[in-house]
């Protein structure tokens, strides 16, 4: 007689639609920006291409542009309302927040640039990668934990669906900063073995 191998979890990593600030190149951190209607446009679409998707739930930010994805999702695919997760909150970006992408270089003491993408190491008042990493690594557990076998949507933002992404892969925070960006109601599909 075999024994049963435990199934994995799949992961559907959704960076939120477009918000304001999205729109207007402005870094928005923990600003509690909502969508824009081409970001609601964009959860609609991302709905509709997941309708033959078996989502066993919905995991989500309390920021209300994930919140507001998330539930788009939810509702267009007819389950139930998206759990919010605070550790799947933005990285706090201190002294960037509210300001323009441009800014970045002006405002960090050390940036490191992949994929067309400014990663900020450091500057006043900004989250830390292994803190980030931490909050990724905390969040993959209980999902992990509470829908094993099953598929699971994510609905967060850039930074921390990258650190979850590397949590899957078994790489270091330092390997994350090698992914390209994850555009707007963009997804990535990940299967996580037991």
């Amino acid at each position: 007689m075999t024994a049963l191998r435990p199934m994995s979890t799949t992961l559907v990593l959704v960076r939120h639609g477009q918000d304001v600030d999205n729109s207007r190149s402005i870094i928005n951190g923990r600003r509690d920006t909502p969508l824009t209607d081409l970001g609601r446009r964009q959860a609609l679409a991302l709905a509709d291409d997941l309708g033959s998707t078996n989502i066993h739930c919905v995991y989500t930010s309390p920021l209300k542009r994930a919140n507001q994805t998330a539930s788009i999702i939810s509702r267009r695919l007819g389950i139930e309302d998206p759990r919010i997760e605070p550790d799947l909150t933005e990285r706090e970006y201190g002294i960037l927040t509210g300001r323009s992408i441009c800014d970045i270089p002006a405002l960090a003491q050390q940036i490191f640039v992949s994929h067309g993408f400014r990663h900020v190491i450091q500057a006043n008042g900004v989250e830390d990668y292994p803190h980030l990493w931490t909050r990724a690594g905390s969040v993959l557990r209980k999902i992990q934990e509470r829908h094993g076998g099953r598929t699971v949507l994510v609905v967060a933002h850039n930074e921390i669906l990258s650190m979850i992404r590397a949590h899957c892969l078994q790489r270091p925070w330092e390997e994350a900063l090698l992914f390209p960006p994850i555009a707007n109601c963009e997804l990535v599909s990940l299967d996580i073995q037991p």
